[in-house]
């Protein structure tokens, strides 16, 4: 061992890992700040789960790749401890004698000591094998398999490279200890340990060599290993291994209330416009934590599996935002930093749109939360797109054309589609439905939305709850005209002055009349009012219609009866299921229907595959690529047809190298009911079935109406019924 070449390789590889990472850190500290460190127990509770636990990692679609990851991780965790041991060897002959010569003198009289060192080195071993299982799986699969999501990558192989050297010195290194200076036993005689298996096994593979070819090897594998170690540091955060470094801060670091079943990743942050805060224009504009997400970014891919734009050919994969954002980032740090542009003088920073990204990709999102659900390092998509789409609307007043009559029908007449006001209750005005505020005492507030009160399709819906409510005894009563939109379209298309001037009038306004029981028939509607009202004191017990008559039937306040003799796929909306975590109460409402055949799609509950309508698409068209809603009724036809003929050929919807596949059928063959729980699903859903000639095949119904279809009624629908406590109990 020679503390001078220890000392070198130790003063070179850390001044070279610190000169980069000022860089990295100077970045992140130009940027706005952002408190994450409130509720800290419940951010280690999600650091030891998600971090340390990697549950992320194995599930379901991805077991495989995953548990290999959880190997090479777990390897990296305990020998970090091993890689501090070998540098203190570097430098100390006496070290080398104690760690690696468990008879030495050192050793008499501790006993224990000595036997947690033995178990130490048994997980080293173990690990170590499972890292180099792990790097050949991925090797394997990148090379040969080349699933979809896993882009090309010289990188992958090197890293990959890297750890295997690491663990294969480890071993040579640890078995040249095991080969005795002189041959005084038998070669088939062995020194195998059971606190060193692998190391053991090296050791007798190495012993027919000789003590002095073992010596060489032993001392080249430890060199070999301390300069990898160094290499492997500095080249982290120049590449996508940065992750190494910054992922479990990120974790620790993310959004409350993510990874839970009901995640509420929907909620956006709420900038405040008193002090200015129009959105993202520039790298500066971003939060540290933001910037943290784009070091985060592993290239994994598993964001677009599911991703509706990547799977239908948009110009959006959050993969390619994030290298897009953090590789310019990297290469403008000085300008970031200081505001040294590359002439050397003062400049203003370049907007994103137009330097680092194109106007089309912010535009693209869905904000279905694939993403981030999928994201295994918790990186906050969503709410930096939507950021982005707050300035061009709010500041530069540059966004698709089609949106601005949104705009002006929500400031004018409080509905997106800009139809009159007074024509906001023409639905039901053969119901008699009270009215809150007319003198009566109501438990709930029915909040209709704006396509419950204007579109012809959710009318009926709106008046098939009504009829079911009525018939349970349900005490409720709806604003009437006084009803409007709670601004949950003008938030996601970026209008966020117009939002909050929605969201703060409707909650002065119901606070007022007393509210504190909303049902909703619109998942955007649940989760505006749900997660995002109580910002500005809107604290309500909010409850989707599919949770209403689920407890509804449980409590046997309703009976279905009328048999329905057909075969139904259920649709989950994004932003019921995905976002608020209601996969359960939808399906247990359907299978309480006499007769009623459910198949499941493939892509469904956390899977589930987005219509196009969220994140404001519902109100813009679709130039680029093939549309979204055509892909998903595909897959639904899909389904239906197979249920009808298990030997019909049903190809993959999550087939990893084509997972856009279900969009080359074009057969017209699947028939059945296509169940939704949306509004906005039902919308693209029925264009999808038009556009496709298969309005004799398929039909799109809420859930409500068939419930309504099958009811049995005794009560009748004259009348409202005394009060019934009903409960959303979460999932």
């Amino acid at each position: 061992m020679s503390p001078i070449i220890t000392g070198l390789l130790l003063a070179v590889g850390l001044s070279i890992f610190v000169m980069t990472m000022a860089g990295r850190i100077g970045v992140l500290l130009a940027m706005k700040p952002e408190n994450r460190l409130d509720n800290l127990p419940q951010r280690a509770a999600a650091l030891l789960r998600f971090g340390l636990g990697q549950q992320r990692m194995v599930d379901r679609e991805e077991f495989t790749p995953g548990s290999m990851h959880v190997l090479i991780f777990a390897a990296f965790m305990v020998l970090a401890l091993r890689t501090v041991m070998m540098f203190v060897m570097g430098f100390s002959d006496t070290a080398l004698a104690v760690l690696t010569d468990l008879t030495d003198p050192f050793w008499a009289g501790k006993e224990g000591l000595l036997n947690a060192y033995r178990v130490y080195l048994l997980a080293k071993d173990v690990v170590a094998v499972g890292a180099l299982l792990g790097c050949a799986y991925f090797v394997y699969a990148r090379a040969v398999v080349k699933p979809d999501r896993m882009s090309p990558s010289w990188e992958a192989y090197l890293i990959l490279g890297f750890i295997s050297g690491l663990m294969i010195t480890e071993f040579l290194f640890g078995g040249s200890h095991m080969v005795p200076r002189e041959q005084t036993m038998p070669l088939a005689t062995s020194n195998f340990v059971w606190w060193e298996p692998a190391t053991g096994a090296v050791g007798m593979a190495m012993r027919p060599l000789g003590w002095t070819v073992a010596h060489v090897l032993g001392v080249a594998g430890f060199w070999i290993h301390l300069s990898i170690i160094l290499a492997f540091l500095n080249f982290l955060p120049v590449g996508k291994h940065f992750h190494v470094i910054t992922g479990l801060p990120n974790v620790f670091f993310l959004r409350l209330g993510q990874g839970q079943r009901n995640t509420q990743s929907a909620k956006l942050p709420t900038p405040n416009l008193e002090k200015e805060e129009f959105g993202t224009a520039t790298l500066k504009d971003l939060t540290w934590k933001q910037g943290l997400d784009l070091y985060s970014c592993t290239e994994c891919g598993r964001c677009q599996t599911h991703c509706p734009t990547y799977i239908t050919g948009k110009p959006l994969t959050h993969k390619g935002v994030n290298q897009d954002l953090k590789h310019w980032a990297w290469e403008h740090e000085m300008w970031i930093e200081e505001g040294r542009g590359p002439s050397g003088t003062t400049e203003p920073l370049p907007e994103i749109i137009g330097s680092a990204l194109k106007a089309e990709t912010v535009w693209a999102c869905t904000s279905c939360g694939w993403c981030e659900t999928a994201c295994p390092v918790f990186i906050e998509n969503v709410p930096r797109l939507i950021d982005m789409r707050r300035y061009q609307v709010q500041v530069k007043a540059e966004f698709p054309q089609e949106i601005q009559r949104v705009f002006e029908g929500i400031e004018r007449q409080g509905n997106p589609w800009g139809l009159g006001q007074d024509k906001r209750d023409e639905w039901a005005e053969d119901l008699a439905l009270p009215t809150w505020g007319d003198g009566g005492t109501y438990e709930y507030l029915f909040f209709v939305g704006c396509a419950g009160s204007y579109d012809d399709k959710q009318k009926k819906v709106s008046r098939a709850l009504v009829k079911i409510m009525r018939e349970a005894g349900v005490s409720f009563a709806t604003l009437s005209k006084q009803e409007m939109c709670n601004g949950d379209t003008a938030r996601r298309l970026g209008n966020e002055y117009l939002y909050q001037t929605m969201a703060k009038t409707n909650v002065e306004s119901w606070n007022a009349m007393g509210v504190k029981a909303v049902i909703t028939q619109c998942p955007h509607c649940f989760n505006t009012i749900k997660n995002e009202y109580p910002e500005f004191g809107g604290e309500y017990r909010v409850i989707n219609h599919t949770q209403l008559i689920n407890e509804l039937l449980k409590e046997k306040r309703i009976k279905l009866s009328a048999v329905m003799s057909t075969k139904l796929t259920y649709h989950d909306p994004c932003y019921l299921g995905r976002h608020n975590g209601v996969y359960d109460a939808p399906r247990e409402v359907l299978k309480a229907i006499p007769g009623l055949e459910v198949v499941e799609m493939q892509r469904s509950q956390r899977e589930g595959f987005c219509c196009g309508a969220g994140g404001g698409r519902m109100w813009m068209e679709e130039h680029i690529g093939t549309r979204i809603n055509h892909n998903r009724l595909n897959e639904a036809a899909l389904t239906l047809k197979h249920a009808e003929d298990p030997s019909t050929p049903y190809p993959d919807a999550t087939d990893k190298k084509k997972p856009g596949l279900v969009g080359e059928y074009k057969e017209k063959g699947g028939t059945g009911v296509v169940a939704v729980a949306c509004p906005f699903c039902a919308t693209m859903l029925k264009d999808a079935v038009n556009d496709t000639g298969r309005e004799e095949n398929i039909k799109v119904k809420d859930i409500t109406e068939l419930v309504a279809d099958a009811l049995e009624v005794k009560k009748g629908t004259g009348t409202v019924a005394p009060s019934v406590a009903v409960s959303a109990k979460p999932e």
